[in-house]
């Protein structure tokens, strides 16, 4: 009677053994929960929101002033423009309160957010 069942030698040969990457090995090596990875991920990818977000602040007050510029005295694209400077800056101040909230996380749960940034 034969199995149907592969031995682990005959697994490895066909698939190979899995290890850890070598861009995650120096992770690993000093904390083998991988806290530090998590962590640095984290604040990297925090660190590109508030990135494309000071680019579309930039963006969004040239575009305001650059509408108010061209009104030409139209109060419709006047107030638009005023509205479109208003919700820029609300969106920044939201953005602040939400890196004081990352920040106050960050103290809570152990993880250190934007340190080691490059």
């Amino acid at each position: 009677m034969s199995t149907l069942l592969a031995s682990n030698h005959e697994i490895e040969a066909a698939f190979g053994t899995i290890g850890v990457p070598h861009v995650f090995r120096r992770f690993i090596e000093t904390d083998a929960s991988g806290a530090s990875a998590i962590s640095m991920v984290l604040s990297n990818l925090v660190t590109l929101i508030y990135s494309v977000a000071t680019i579309v602040l930039i963006f969004m007050i040239l575009w305001g002033a650059f509408d108010w510029l061209t009104s030409g005295g139209d109060k419709e694209k006047l107030e638009h423009a005023k509205s479109r400077l208003i919700n820029a800056f609300v969106g920044i101040m939201l953005f602040a309160v939400a890196f004081a909230i990352i920040q106050i996380l960050g103290t809570f749960t152990g993880f250190t957010f934007f340190a080691g940034q490059r």
